[in-house]
């Protein structure tokens, strides 16, 4: 269950910061151009969180088996 909950928590922690990547993309991509398309924006607000939890998983589950070895 200890695992579970690290990996639930590092999941949340990656779409957090993915959200965060993607407000910083929209915010300066908006100052450079005068029009930005909104399907682009909605396909990056949908992929850019999930790629995120899906990456800080996988870091996590790599240095807890790191970790273990030692």
């Amino acid at each position: 269950m200890k695992k579970t909950g690290m990996l639930f928590l590092a999941f949340v922690v990656g779409i957090l910061g993915g959200f965060t990547l993607f407000q910083f993309i929209v915010r300066i991509v908006l100052r450079q151009m005068d029009a930005f398309p909104v399907t682009l924006i909605g396909a990056l607000s949908m992929i850019l969180p999930l790629a995120g939890g899906i990456a800080a998983v996988m870091l996590a589950r790599r240095f807890t088996n790191k970790a273990g070895q030692d």
